[in-house]
């Protein structure tokens, strides 16, 4: 007799729906939006499928009569399934290849084409372990299940339904998705992607005129951060006071804000509060400015590894003299911040460090319109209203 061929393993646990959700992005690149979203739900659709079977797999072996003796170990229920199907040489030479690997030893026994309820129980392993790692699993039937349910969700894919729906002009519907997908990030592949939820709502929230909800999200992602975390309120204060009473080179030469993801959320939130007239906007564009002026100093050092900040009119010059450090610096928002800064300190009455940082930018040229409002700023009376809306300054 010529042995059965075994069946395949299963393919990756999102692969299909993964395909389904790279045509989405491609459609959605050449504005078929309609298209976009039947693929983008499609994806949703196979993932959430892919691990309801997952779930009912895990649930039969779990109603096994192996399953007691197992004390909800899954590697025990593994193999007290396996002695159903395998003699116990082959289940010894399974263990021996697979060198104490719990994955290895799951494809050395799905190869034997085993009868269900260890084939299903297999295959749901190896989809949940593929897809969340080992790690989240342990070894624990329960903690197996609970994966396998959460896994279900694609944020991924419901979050660009979302985008899809912006892009028709459905604002409100965007957001209800928006929040579905968000509902769901504890099953994103990559947690970051939660921050660019959160400032797609953020941006929603600001088109709509809902300030406060605005205001939350933007809170929301800032408080993901190093600097922002409760733990580093006295840093924060550190950093402020230093500003406030030895200038912006002292801060630049004394402090670095290293995570450069934040920077334009804390712009964001600096030209809010500036707008409200709170004193907490000095410490968000503080942050912003510092952020992407570290990343630049990172990158001259690279070049240069003696270099060391001298002050904000050198930096700044070495800048504008790069054509890459130049556009990136700008497309960053590096010179409004910068200028916003020294609006936020002298409404807060330290108008000596606002005229450091203004006197600086002033005199930089391609830096339209910021050179201009930092020299108005600077023949500005004290105590005088500011000529503009700080927030629209602010790129959404």
């Amino acid at each position: 007799m010529v042995p059965a061929e075994p069946e395949p393993l299963p393919a990756r646990a999102t692969s299909s729906s993964w395909l389904l959700f790279q045509e989405g992005n491609r459609l959605f690149a050449e504005r078929r939006l309609g298209e976009a979203l039947a693929s983008f739900k499609k994806a949703a659709e196979s993932r959430d499928a892919l691990f309801e079977e997952a779930s009912r797999a895990i649930e039969a072996a779990m109603k096994a009569k192996e399953a007691k003796k197992a004390q909800g170990s899954v590697s025990a229920l593994v193999w007290l399934l396996a002695e159903r199907d395998i003699i116990a040489g082959d289940r010894d030479r399974i263990k021996r290849k697979a060198a104490g690997s719990f994955v290895a030893e799951l494809s050395l026994l799905r190869e034997r084409s085993p009868s269900d309820p260890l084939r299903g129980l297999i295959d749901a392993t190896l989809l949940v372990a593929e897809e969340a790692g080992l790690s989240r699993i342990g070894d624990t039937l329960d903690s197996l299940k609970n994966e396998a349910v959460r896994l279900r969700g694609y944020p991924e894919a419901e979050f660009r339904m979302g985008e899809v729906y912006l892009a028709e002009g459905e604002a409100r519907l965007a957001e209800l998705q928006i929040l579905r997908a968000y509902n769901m990030r504890e099953a994103l592949y990559e947690a970051a992607d939660g921050i660019e939820m959160l400032d797609a709502l953020a941006g929603i929230y600001r088109s709509q005129g809902k300030m406060k909800d605005y205001e939350q999200k933007l809170l929301e992602i800032a408080q993901r951060s190093e600097l922002f975390s409760d733990r580093d309120e006295h840093y924060r204060s550190a950093m402020e006071r230093t500003l406030a009473r030895q200038g912006f080179d002292k801060f630049m030469a004394l402090y670095r804000v290293g995570q450069v993801w934040p920077a334009r959320t804390y712009a964001r939130l600096g030209a809010f509060y500036l707008d409200a007239g709170r004193r907490v906007s000095v410490i968000y564009l503080a942050a912003a400015s510092n952020s992407i002026l570290t990343r630049l100093i990172e990158a001259i050092k690279a070049d240069e590894p003696g270099y060391a900040y001298s002050g904000l009119l050198d930096l700044s010059a070495r800048i504008l003299a790069d054509e890459e450090l130049a556009r990136y610096a700008s497309e960053e928002g590096l010179w409004g911040d910068l200028t916003l800064l020294g609006e936020a300190l002298a409404a807060t009455g330290e108008r000596e460090s606002a005229r450091e940082i203004w006197a600086v930018v002033s005199g930089l040229r391609g830096i339209a319109p910021w050179s201009a409002r930092a020299a108005e700023a600077l023949r500005r009376a004290p105590g005088a209203k500011l000529p503009y809306v700080a927030l629209s300054a602010i790129s959404s």
